[in-house]
């Protein structure tokens, strides 16, 4: 999970962060405002609180950190709705 914009791991709350691996959901992109945590069967959390989803596709999601999401340490995992599977949990710090 790295920062969209400069491809660190520096994360803040409200900053966008792409997300990737393998098999995390169908080819989909958001077309509501705001943006759904649910999309394309996937969503992602941070330590169970649900970030809004852009993008998703088979190796990358696209997602938003919450606005008010406190600085701190978080477990970040995806899970598939359809599936019922989910990802292996990582650690992702927001300052």
């Amino acid at each position: 999970i790295l920062n969209a914009l400069d491809g660190s791991r520096v994360m803040k709350a409200g900053s966008f962060v792409t997300v990737h691996g393998k098999n995390l959901g169908g080819a989909v992109a958001a077309s509501t405002t705001p943006p759904p945590t649910v999309l394309g069967g996937s969503c992602v959390t941070f330590s169970d609180r649900s970030l809004t989803l852009l993008k998703v596709g088979p190796e990358e999601i696209q997602a938003q950190v919450p606005d008010d999401l406190p600085s701190g340490n978080y477990v970040a995992v995806v899970r598939s709705l359809a599936t019922g599977q989910r990802s292996d949990p990582v650690v992702v710090t927001v300052q």
